[in-house]
């Protein structure tokens, strides 16, 4: 017997894609083979974020494995995972990185506590985490700057509110995405913001991480966006924003 079926059921994968040609095929025929395994019923939404590169084709080449939402324009992760969220049909919801960065096999820790929780997101910086490719210097300085403002600003009990694998109960998934505003980096935060503001148990479970050497994120564009974004979240939520 299945200890991940047992705990949750059905799946549906909601992939964000934003140019990942390179890695897409391989990260859904991980996906399938291991949820085939496991004898999960499941769903896979891929969500085409306005990428430049190959990356329709491989989605058009997976043809009815997967199913596609494509956004003309690159509007950001957010609003990628928000869209497939919005599409998903199974009991439970999980959305994670196309470089399969947090590998499916993960699924098995996070079955032990699907019975107390609504929301379970994967932790790098828990103790029993552990790194297995270690990022350059420069992001690991923002890894360790961005989630002590997250916990100082917003969420004081989450070690790890970034990590591009996390799992929500069907109906926390679609509660989450229909309040969710953020659409770029910031948007994980919103939505465990908005969980807390709406009660939600939220479990962090730790992961063993391989640092993407593609990441999309850019640092002197992108950091400072997060850390308007993080103070529109913290402001919203001291005014009771996300409570009504």
């Amino acid at each position: 017997m299945s200890k991940v079926r047992d705990a949750f059921g059905s799946l549906s994968v909601v992939v964000p894609a934003y140019n990942a040609a390179g890695v897409l095929a391989r990260t859904i025929g991980e996906i399938e083979a291991y949820l085939a395994a496991e004898g999960v019923p499941n769903e896979i939404i891929v969500v085409n974020d306005g990428s430049r590169d190959g990356t329709v084709g491989v989605i058009d080449a997976l043809g009815m494995r997967v199913q596609s939402i494509s956004f003309g324009v690159n509007r950001g992760k957010g609003a990628a995972v928000r869209a497939g969220m919005a599409a998903s049909g199974c009991d439970w919801v999980l959305f994670t990185d196309a470089d399969h960065s947090t590998r499916i096999e993960h699924l098995e820790r996070f079955a032990a506590r699907a019975d107390s929780a609504d929301v379970l997101i994967a932790s790098r910086r828990l103790p029993e985490s552990r790194i297995v490719r270690a990022q350059p210097r420069f992001r690991q300085r923002l890894g360790r700057t961005f989630p002590a403002f997250v916990r100082w600003l917003a969420l004081p009990d989450i070690e790890d509110s970034q990590c591009g694998f996390k799992l929500f109960r069907r109906e926390a998934a679609r509660e989450l995405a229909a309040r969710q505003t953020i659409e770029r980096f910031c948007f994980d935060v919103e939505l465990l913001v908005i969980a807390r503001a709406r009660g939600l148990r939220i479990a962090e479970v730790p992961i063993d991480w391989d640092n993407p050497r593609d990441s999309t994120l850019r640092i002197g564009r992108d950091a400072p966006r997060m850390l308007w974004d993080l103070l529109r979240i913290s402001y919203r939520a001291m005014r009771g924003g996300y409570s009504g």
